[in-house]
């Protein structure tokens, strides 16, 4: 078998309104990615591109590499060969990620199909039948945001993260506001997007101790591993690394300065499935549990993030599907949707998902 064919194809979906410490957002974007081969079997796959504020990467140019620069380098090959292909595409398009994203998760489709399994037992098997789910709420006043996680409960997400800015004063004012609208019980987590410095993270962990929130994610810069380490001994609650973790490099530094309690580890960031059980495998033997994270992410990939969860064999929190909640609308033909604080693995071959195609004509973005 070989890949005779690539195509990508951008499409935005609308967002219900949602922002974070980077930026707002109106639309969740995303690059479809369909591998043909001549067999006849379609792997499809989806490169996030609904950040380009952090990522770097805009659906725009996300189509251009994939036409320009991966196609020409991977037609020919044999999809089997997932990691030949992906160390191409290192050599061609060394730190791009959400590119590779998409290729990789493609690739993972189509050989599962192939094979007529499941993508988790190429990632070595489940662990679990079901995921638990959270889901994010963006900034905005206290009480719309006190609002919205209510609204959140009643979308069947049993754990809340709460957003938060640069407005540290604020911040405390809305922790306040949804641990009140949402009762004693709900699990809420914390996520400045490294909005905030050392000093404040503390002072401010202080001021919200009466909230007993379950972690705080990523407060200050990428970089700044002793200010983590420094975090983390002071606040009593666990913190989770997220912007600082791409590599499994970025896991082992992060150990060394005992910098964190777990990983939110995002396949966008990753390039895919394939780097990403190399991050939760180097992660597990330093002894630092990993859970998968969101990007608000449409279609495929949120599917795929669902079978990364249930190969996890320590997956100790919920994972995080904000789209679940925040965007309006989806091109997979049937919806993803918790129950009960859970999402079902699915069990058909690849992804085990079919694509709408009218739902993707109609959010498609015309590139001429």
């Amino acid at each position: 078998m070989i890949i005779t064919k690539v195509e990508s194809i951008p499409y935005g979906i609308p967002v219900k309104g949602f922002a974070d410490a980077y930026t707002s957002f109106t639309h969740s974007n995303a690059v479809l990615i369909k591998l043909f081969t001549d067999d006849g079997i379609i792997g499809y796959g989806e490169a996030c591109a609904w950040e380009p504020e952090f990522y770097g990467e805009s659906f725009e140019s996300i189509h251009a590499m994939i036409m320009n620069y991966a196609a020409p380098k991977i037609i020919g090959e044999d999809p089997f060969n997932i990691n030949r292909i992906m160390k191409i595409l290192d050599q061609e398009l060394a730190r791009i990620t959400c590119v590779k994203e998409g290729i990789d998760l493609a690739l993972h489709d189509l050989v599962g199909k192939a094979l007529n399994i499941p993508v988790y037992q190429l990632l070595g098997g489940k662990f679990r039948d079901k995921i638990p789910v959270a889901s994010e709420i963006g900034i905005d006043k206290p009480k719309i945001m006190a609002k919205s996680a209510k609204k959140v409960l009643g979308m069947g997400i049993k754990v809340i993260k709460i957003k938060g800015s640069n407005e540290k004063e604020l911040d405390i004012a809305r922790i306040k506001a949804v641990r009140e609208a949402v009762g004693p019980d709900i699990p809420l987590r914390l996520d400045p997007n490294a909005a905030w410095d050392t000093i404040s993270t503390i002072n401010i962990m202080r001021e919200v101790e009466d909230c007993h929130l379950q972690l705080l994610e990523q407060p200050i810069p990428t970089w700044d591993y002793k200010g983590m380490a420094h975090i983390r001994k002071n606040i009593g609650i666990p913190l989770m690394a997220d912007e600082s973790v791409w590599t499994p490099q970025d896991a082992v530094k992060l150990h060394d300065y005992n910098a964190c309690d777990l990983l939110n580890l995002k396949i966008a960031k990753t390039c895919g499935l394939h780097q990403g059980k190399k991050v939760e495998y180097v992660a597990e033997a330093l002894g630092l549990p990993c859970i998968a994270g969101t990007e608000l992410e449409p279609g495929i990939s949120a599917v795929a993030k669902i079978h990364l969860a249930a190969s996890m064999r320590i997956h100790p929190l919920a994972s995080e599907f904000t789209e679940l909640t925040q965007v309006d609308g989806t091109i997979l033909k049937k919806p993803l949707k918790a129950i009960d604080g859970f999402l079902d693995v699915p069990t058909g071959p690849g992804f085990g998902v079919e694509i709408d195609e009218d739902d993707l004509d109609a959010y498609k973005i015309n590139m001429n």
